[in-house]
């Protein structure tokens, strides 16, 4: 029987950070959730906060608030994330600087508040919700797939600082994840653009009804098992695509890889 935990896990009002919330508490955990509005997730099953992950002073009070609830945090899970789909031409800085306080600076300062009382304990372990996206980029993505990317770079790094403390890190990186995280992307199409008729077939989220692809519940499942695991991966390839990919990529030059995406666009687009 594992020992009860104090975890905090952000973005858990739906996807993945409600289905890792509540299965994480039916383990036996002590869990806080974060999300933009509490009140949007009745009877959620766990404790939760307000967080705005683009709003660092949200973000700093939202931690004060669970730390209060959790007392020490064992556990920290970076989950919430935001999409983008639209051209780099066409994606205001505005709204690629948003992106990052969601995906990457709201991450890396919540770590950095949870590392302190980790390494004065010698345990904690971290889980970073990164992507695919980070070794297999997409076009009409290129803010989302550099912010992930630098979620990673920054925990691969941060693994060697606190691991001589006892902290874990890992990351996961989930290829295609069922849910309804993409029909809330809001395309950047500006009237003109000379993107608009390639951008077409990234709005196609037939892949959501698919059940052979892995939901938040799957998701939800690979973090309590890494929770659990002492000797777990760094990074995770999450869902069969991502495994697949994980797999075969080490045989892999830059160039194949290009060729493979490719393939993938061409297939996308019905070229």
């Amino acid at each position: 029987m594992m020992t009860s935990l104090n975890i905090l896990i952000t973005g858990a009002s739906s996807g993945i950070g409600v289905a890792a919330a509540r299965l994480l508490t039916s383990q036996g955990h002590r869990v806080v959730g974060t999300c933009r509005d509490p009140s949007s997730v009745p009877d959620a099953g766990f404790s939760l906060v307000a967080m705005d992950q683009a709003d660092p002073a949200s973000v700093t009070r939202g931690f004060a608030e669970a730390k209060a609830l959790l007392g020490a945090i064992d556990v920290l899970v970076n989950n919430a994330g935001a999409g983008e789909l639209g051209a780099v031409e066409d994606t205001p800085l505005k709204a690629a600087r948003r992106l990052f306080e969601v995906n990457y600076f709201s991450a890396v300062e919540l770590t950095r508040l949870c590392i302190p009382e980790m390494r004065a304990r010698g345990a904690g372990v971290i889980i970073q919700l990164g992507s695919i996206v980070h070794s297999l980029q997409f076009p009409f993505k290129a803010q989302y797939c550099a912010s992930k990317s630098a979620l990673t770079g920054f925990s691969l790094a941060l693994r060697h600082e606190v691991e001589p403390y006892g902290i874990r890190v890992h990351v996961l990186e989930p290829g295609w994840v069922r849910s309804a995280f993409h029909a809330r992307l809001e395309p950047v199409t500006p009237p003109g653009s000379a993107y608009a008729d390639r951008l077409k077939p990234f709005m196609d989220y037939r892949r959501d009804a698919d059940p052979r692809v892995i939901d938040g519940d799957g998701v939800a499942r690979v973090i309590a098992e890494t929770i659990a695991n002492p000797k777990a991966p760094v990074r995770i390839a999450v869902g069969a695509d991502a495994k697949k990919f994980f797999r075969i990529s080490r045989f892999l030059s830059h160039e194949m890889v290009d060729k493979l995406v490719g393939w993938k666009l061409g297939r996308k687009s019905g070229v």
